[in-house]
């Protein structure tokens, strides 16, 4: 659902406004054309034989792919328990407004972008540095997806009556371990992907980009596991996978600005905020049930930060070609305002994305269509919404093994080799099987 409103929001409204002619002024806000593509069908490319533009429409192909990841990023942290309707609404904003705009402002001819068609109108002079959407992307979903965790409150049973988390029951490692994995081949695409051709320089751009693509998140991953060995006792694949992620999240920005070395250390300080981010959430009672928001949200500001910090002025003119660098290097000056653009960045973007985010969940909250009702949650979205379970062979052992076990069910004549198979919607409603 996120890829088919996220298309058609973005084909219609969003793109134009992402990488339309830029308003009046040297502080554009917004793009002002080129909605549904038509600029891109009424050209071409400079080739009259053509009717169209076939570059342009790649291009927003391209772009469509990282909108519809935006998206997506939020609807791990409102698992089972936001409406259909909620769902809906908050992804059709979030790809026709407020991505698109922070995409104007960073890669497009915005106020804040190192590609703005005047030089002398880039955000202190350098723009901000965010290759492939460490804030662009990832601090916007992940932002919205913490905003959501917290509008929508934590599921029935996460924590105690003190606070304490529980340990809520999960489906699959072995899924969660392939989507990783499939995640990590697919950032190869978005990473190396956002040299946008293979011309000139920019297939050794992209060579970089995937060597410290590689190493961060191989540094995360590494880090996230033994602070989760040494804090909790153990060692936890999700602990692993999610800091692989955070460590993907961290490098994005700067992949194609630092070297392999700093990708390393920008791995391992990414595997360690996703880690006690994680733990702060829980300390505060907000449920993100896929921990979005700390591999997004914080991982995002951390490598855009990162890309600030230790951008060097070879790669960064091979990658920008606008004579800048990281805070700690030299290059006329340039560091400290490379810095001061990426941190302000992060600031407006983070400000932007929580103002609107506000006003979309709590009007949903307000309209009660954010959350089921509890009785809907008891039995599960599956069941109550979509018409049956996804996992239908895994509820039943489970359901199984439940009223094998459970003597409440037994003195209601539930269970044993003669009766009834229960339903679903029985044994929820029993709050010890709950």
């Amino acid at each position: 659902l996120d890829a088919c409103i996220g298309a058609l929001s973005f084909w219609l409204i969003g793109f134009g406004l992402a990488f339309g002619a830029p308003s009046k002024g040297s502080f554009s806000f917004i793009g002002t054309s080129d909605f549904a593509l038509t600029g891109e069908m009424n050209g071409n490319d400079g080739f009259p034989d053509r009717s169209y533009d076939g570059a342009g429409l790649a291009f927003f192909l391209f772009q469509f792919a990282f909108a519809a990841t935006a998206a997506t990023i939020v609807s791990g942290a409102v698992a089972e328990r936001c409406q259909v309707a909620a769902y809906f609404t908050y992804s059709f904003v979030l790809t026709c407004f407020v991505y698109p705009v922070v995409v104007h402002w960073g890669w497009g001819d915005g106020w804040a972008s190192a590609f703005h068609s005047d030089s002398s109108d880039r955000l202190f002079g350098v723009g901000v540095i965010d290759f492939a959407g460490s804030t662009v992307v990832h601090t916007v979903g992940g932002c919205t997806a913490l905003i959501a965790a917290i509008f929508l409150g934590p599921r029935y049973g996460r924590f105690d009556a003190n606070g304490n988390p529980n340990t809520m029951p999960h489906q699959s490692s072995t899924f969660q371990t392939v989507g990783v994995l499939i995640l990590w081949v697919g950032w190869y695409g978005f990473n190396c992907g956002s040299t946008l051709t293979v011309g000139g320089g920019a297939a050794d751009v992209a060579g970089l980009t995937a060597v410290t693509t590689t190493i961060s998140a191989t540094a995360a991953g590494l880090t996230s596991t033994i602070l989760g060995r040494w804090w909790e006792g153990h060692i936890s694949i999700e602990r692993t996978n999610n800091g692989i992620l955070g460590g993907l999240v961290s490098i994005t920005a700067g992949c194609a600005v630092v070297n392999p070395e700093i990708a390393f250390v920008i791995g391992i300080i990414g595997g360690a905020i996703y880690f006690l981010s994680s733990r702060m959430l829980e300390h505060f009672q907000i449920d993100d049930v896929v921990e979005a928001s700390p591999v997004h949200f914080f991982c995002g500001i951390w490598g855009t930060l990162a890309a600030g910090i230790f951008a060097t002025p070879s790669n960064t003119e091979m990658a920008y070609g606008t004579g800048s660098c990281g805070l700690f290097y030299k290059c006329d000056g340039n560091g400290p305002y490379q810095f001061a653009a990426n941190l302000t960045f992060i600031v407006i973007v983070v400000l932007w994305t929580t103002i609107l985010g506000i006003i979309t969940f709590l009007s949903l909250a307000l309209t009660n269509k954010l959350r089921v009702s509890l009785e809907v949650e008891k039995v599960g979205l599956d069941v109550k919404e979509h018409g049956g379970s996804a996992y239908e062979n895994y509820i039943s052992r489970r359901l199984s093994q439940m009223v094998s076990a459970s003597p409440t069910f037994k003195a209601h004549g539930i269970g044993g080799s003669k009766s009834p198979k229960p339903k679903v919607e029985t044994i929820v409603e029993n709050d010890a099987a709950c």
